[in-house]
C-alpha cells in the first residue's frame, strides 16, 4: 500500500482512459501527457497503459509500506530524480514538490496503481467525478494498493534525453484543418498560424483558453457537433479554446483546426503565460509524428 501524506495541488489516478465512449457523453480522459505517462511505466517495467499518478503544478508526498521502484516523468519535479528508476525502501517517503518547468508530472510505481475499474478504466474523470479510486483527486490519508503488472525489468539507465519532449515553452504545435473551416473567412487558418497565442490561467483537463491579441476570426454559427481532444474552438468573440482529454463530447463553437495527437502532450505541459504557435501540417506528417513517439517507446534505450 501507498499512503498519501500530502496530496499536492491536483493529483489523480490516470491510465489510457476510456476511448470510444464519447457517443455516451463520456470523455476519453486518461493521462493528459500520454507520452510521459507511457515512458514512466516503461521505466519501471509496467505495461504502457498501467494506472499511475498525474500531478499538476505540485506533487504529493507518498509513504510506501513495502520496497518499490518508481519513476517520475513529464514536468520537472524538484523533489526527486526525473526520467529514471528510483528505488524506495519500505517505510520511506517520496516527496515530489513543485513542478517546473512543465505543468504535469507522472509517478509510475512498478506493479501499477490498483484501484477499481470503472467503465474499463482506472482513470479519474473530472467531468463525471468518477473513477480514480475515489471519484476525486487524492486527499491526505488516502491509501493506494499496488498491483502486480510489472511484466518487464525496470530500465537500468535514465530515459535518453533525445527521446524526451520539451517541458518548457514557447511551444510549436502542429494542427490539421478543422471540420468547420468553411465557417471562417478564407484566410482564417493562415492568420491563426501566423499569430502568437498566450496561454491564460484558464487551464484544466478539459482544455486551455488562449489569448490572441489582435486576432478576431469571427466564425459563423454552427449546429452542435461532436468534439475531440485537440479541437481548436473559436468563440463568438474570436477567442480560442483548445480541448483536451476531459473535453465535452459535443460543442457549438466551430473548430478551425485540430491539434495532432503527437502534440497533445505539449499542451499538457503548457503553463499560464507560455506562448503557443500553431503550424499547419497534412495527415501524412501527423502520422509520421505519431509513429516517431510510439517508435521511441518500443526502442531499447
Amino acid at each position: 500500500m501507498i499512503e498519501v501524506v500530502e496530496a499536492g495541488h491536483w493529483t489523480t489516478v490516470q491510465d489510457r482512459g476510456r476511448p470510444s465512449l464519447e457517443r455516451f457523453g463520456i470523455p476519453p480522459g486518461g493521462a493528459a501527457d500520454w507520452y510521459a505517462a507511457a515512458v514512466a511505466n516503461r521505466i519501471v517495467g509496467n505495461p504502457q497503459g498501467a494506472a499511475l499518478l498525474e500531478c499538476t503544478a505540485s506533487g504529493p508526498t507518498l509513504r510506501f509500506d513495502a520496497d518499490a521502484v518508481v519513476a517520475l516523468t513529464g514536468g520537472h519535479s524538484t523533489g526527486a530524480a526525473n526520467w529514471q528508476p528510483i528505488g524506495i525502501a519500505r517505510g520511506a517517503s517520496l516527496t515530489i514538490g513543485t513542478i517546473a518547468p512543465g505543468l504535469r508530472s507522472y509517478i509510475a510505481v512498478r506493479g501499477g496503481i490498483d484501484v477499481p475499474l470503472v467503465l474499463g478504466s482506472r482513470s479519474f474523470c473530472q467531468r463525471g467525478t468518477f473513477g480514480g479510486g475515489f471519484g476525486r483527486p487524492l486527499q491526505r490519508g488516502d491509501r493506494l494498493a499496488v498491483g502486480r503488472l510489472g511484466e518487464y525489468e525496470p530500465l537500468a539507465a535514465p530515459w535518453p534525453e533525445s527521446h524526451r519532449l520539451p517541458a518548457r515553452g514557447p511551444w510549436e504545435v502542429h494542427v490539421i484543418p478543422g471540420p468547420q473551416l468553411d465557417a471562417f473567412a478564407e484566410d482564417a487558418l493562415q492568420r491563426l498560424t501566423t499569430t502568437a497565442c498566450r496561454v491564460t490561467p484558464a487551464i484544466d483537463r478539459m482544455g486551455l483558453r488562449l489569448a490572441t491579441p489582435g486576432l478576431r476570426l469571427q466564425p459563423q454559427e454552427i449546429v452542435t457537433v461532436p468534439m475531440t481532444a485537440g479541437a481548436i474552438q473559436v468563440t463568438p468573440s474570436g477567442g480560442l479554446i483548445v480541448l483536451h482529454v476531459d473535453h465535452q463530447s459535443t460543442g457549438g463553437y466551430p473548430v478551425i483546426a485540430t491539434v495532432i495527437s503527437a502534440d497533445l502532450p505539449l499542451l499538457a505541459q503548457a503553463r499560464p503565460g507560455d506562448t503557443v504557435r500553431f503550424r499547419s501540417v497534412d495527415q501524412a506528417e501527423a502520422v509520421r509524428a505519431w509513429r516517431r513517439l510510439t517508435g521511441w517507446l518500443e526502442l531499447d534505450p
